[in-house]
């Protein structure tokens, strides 16, 4: 009969168990986020560098404009990850690191680049990925061109 009641205990609570559900993004949303941000940094203030990552915090899209050097393809890339890695915009991560002494030595860190321009792509609270903006004239330009492309990707 314990047996019996133990199964029926087990069988009841493995039909009630509910997995959350998950987004991605895919290569369709990340080109589009990317291009968006393109866009975003061109009308704010010049083009730049774009890289886009995945959930798994891998590289789904990426664009440099010609004008724009080589090496911001690398520094967008490592802003992104930043900031997926992190949860947090690499500017907000920058401007930490810059009066804690405990997370200073984070610039150490070959993956990571504390400079603006990462941020977090979140939708339905969920993280999803990261956009990276290099070369749009600084820290804070490159952030508000990440933040305006994915408002605008997010809101279409």
């Amino acid at each position: 009969m314990k047996i019996a009641l133990f199964l029926l205990g087990i069988f009841a609570s493995s039909t009630t168990l509910a997995l959350p559900m998950q987004y991605h993004m895919d290569l369709n949303f990340a080109q589009r986020l990317g291009q968006n941000t393109m866009q975003a940094c061109k009308d704010l203030t010049q083009p730049a560098a774009v890289v886009v990552l995945d959930q798994g915090g891998q590289v789904l899209w990426s664009q440099r404009h010609q004008n724009v050097g080589p090496h911001n393809l690398i520094a967008a890339q490592k802003k992104a990850y930043t900031a997926y890695s992190s949860k947090n915009s690499s500017l907000d991560f920058m401007r930490r690191a810059q009066t804690q002494l405990d997370a200073a030595n984070l610039n150490t860190l070959d993956e990571l680049l504390l400079l603006g321009g990462g941020v977090p792509v979140r939708y339905e609270q969920q993280l999803i990925g990261a956009v990276g903006v290099a070369g749009a004239g600084g820290s804070q330009q490159d952030h508000n061109c990440a933040l305006e492309g994915i408002k605008k990707t997010l809101s279409s």
